[in-house]
């Protein structure tokens, strides 16, 4: 339990935060201690720097004879009383030479042997710290230590300055630091966790929501309780599961359209098939619908390879070996193919190319775009009644190459426009058999021409016709 709490997203935030101000919060605190220690200390520090020097302006005198030791006695205590403390004149062993009367002769306290023996090497500093000399209390001084040399032998001079003073009031400071902090440093640990929790709840929700969407619970939503990065976040994931939500209701259409098509002509087959082995087809008969039979499994055929080519195309496997192809030529060969079944439905075909001497060319799979034309045409062609037209127009547009189809067609209606490129999906369910269509030869077309970088896009009026509108690149090669 305490391994997964640790574990959690917003109690690593916290405590990351949190160790971040508190490493703050102590930084602040040692500059402020450093700050206001130099500050109550630097008027004492110099008044022991001064007063060393006047001490050691003595020692010469003492070497050469021009003081006698009762006068550098006299002397050194008359500096002692002017800092208000102790002078101490350290021989080799530690022992106080010359200075307050109350410590001559005597070694100095044992506190102080890590600065005496400083001292000796030639360093020299401030200490404040506490002493206890004897039975008195301890005693708060600031000690500055320095090496000096009396008649010829190293010695170091010590100046303690009480400083009880100091000390009480930097204690004060110190309290009137580190409380506000402690304060501050709980005022914004509580902020912290809250922020926290409100910063990973969302993820949680989100958590949970995508654990009962795998389980198949697409009722699932997040929250958004704000307008940032993380309500953005909650948004995001809610349009995610629309968009599962419509991709799954378009595979139950889908798999319901695939059964429905498969049903029908397999249906029809057995039951001819039951018919005939029953007798209760004539056999004279048997010619006639086994051309029926025939057909359905023609439609059958043209089914599972329009499902095969669209699988291909959506899954990426379909490479597209694209070239710079003529569309003059291209869309002339098209053109060739499907004016013999056109005239046979009193159809009249129009063709707008460009003149002999304009190539428009674009880089394309041939192939594929002999299919998206074919598909438009046909298209064009079972929703045109005898008599009507069908338009294709070739021509240049600034760096495009755009082909136009138009037919005098039923036409649609502008609702059902959004809805061609859809699976399965017929203008005319009524003439559904007759045309013979999957349904599928608008959304295999919209895939192919998108595969080669090209647009489509369609109007329509009802009763007056369609108009389908290409546009592909031109092909960077000249001739």
């Amino acid at each position: 339990m305490l391994k997964r709490w640790y574990r959690s997203f917003y109690i690593k935030l916290f405590l990351s935060f949190l160790a971040t101000c508190i490493l703050f919060f102590l930084g602040l605190a040692l500059f402020w201690n450093n700050y206001f220690t130099d500050l109550f200390y630097k008027d004492k520090k110099e008044l022991l720097s001064s007063r060393f020097g006047e001490v050691s302006k003595l020692m010469p005198s003492v070497q050469e004879g021009t003081i006698s030791t009762r006068e550098l006695r006299f002397g050194i205590r008359l500096i002692a009383r002017g800092i208000n403390g102790q002078v101490w004149l350290i021989d080799a062993k530690g022992n106080v030479l010359n200075g307050s009367s109350e410590r001559e002769g005597t070694v100095i306290p044992k506190e102080m042997d890590p600065l005496f023996i400083d001292g000796l090497k030639g360093q020299s500093g401030f200490v404040a710290g506490q002493y206890k000399f004897d039975d008195r209390p301890r005693e708060g001084l600031l000690t500055y230590y320095a090496p000096a040399q009396m008649n010829g032998e190293p010695i170091v001079i010590f100046l303690n300055v009480p400083v009880l003073e100091v000390s009480e009031a930097l204690a004060a400071v110190r309290w009137n630091i580190i409380v506000p902090l402690i304060f501050s440093l709980i005022a914004v640990a509580i902020i912290l966790f809250i922020l926290s929790r409100k910063l990973a709840g969302p993820l949680q929700q989100m958590n949970r929501a995508a654990l009962e969407l795998a389980g198949g619970d697409f009722t699932t939503r997040v929250p958004v309780t704000s307008e940032d990065e993380v309500g953005e976040l909650a948004k995001s994931f809610n349009f995610m599961v629309d968009q599962l939500v419509q991709w799954e209701d378009a595979r139950q259409e889908f798999l319901a359209n695939v059964s429905h098509e498969l049903r029908s002509p397999l249906t029809t087959l057995r039951g001819f098939i039951v018919a005939m082995n029953d007798k209760v087809i004539p056999q004279d008969k048997y010619e006639h619908y086994l051309k029926i039979c025939d057909q359905e499994v023609q439609r059958l055929q043209r089914l599972v390879n329009d499902l095969l080519d669209l699988a291909r195309i959506q899954n990426g496997v379909d490479v597209f070996r694209t070239q710079p192809i003529r569309l003059n030529e291209a869309v002339s060969q098209v053109l060739a193919l499907m004016r013999p079944p056109m005239q046979e439905k009193q159809l009249i075909l129009k063709e707008l190319l460009p003149p002999p001497g304009e190539t428009v060319k674009a880089e394309l799979d041939e192939d594929r775009f002999v299919q998206i034309m074919q598909n438009l045409l046909y298209n064009a062609m079972q929703f045109t009644p005898p008599g009507g037209t069908v338009t294709v127009e070739l021509r240049r547009e600034g760096e495009e190459a755009v082909i136009r189809i138009k037919d005098t067609g039923i036409g649609m209606e502008q609702e059902e426009l959004y809805r061609i490129w859809d699976r399965f999906y017929k203008v005319e369910p009524s003439r559904a058999t007759a045309t013979g269509g999957t349904g599928l030869g608008l959304t295999i077309v919209k895939h192919l021409v998108s595969g080669m970088k090209g647009t489509i896009a369609v109007t329509s009026r009802y009763g007056e016709g369609t108009e389908f509108r290409l546009k592909f690149p031109l092909s960077e090669e000249t001739e």
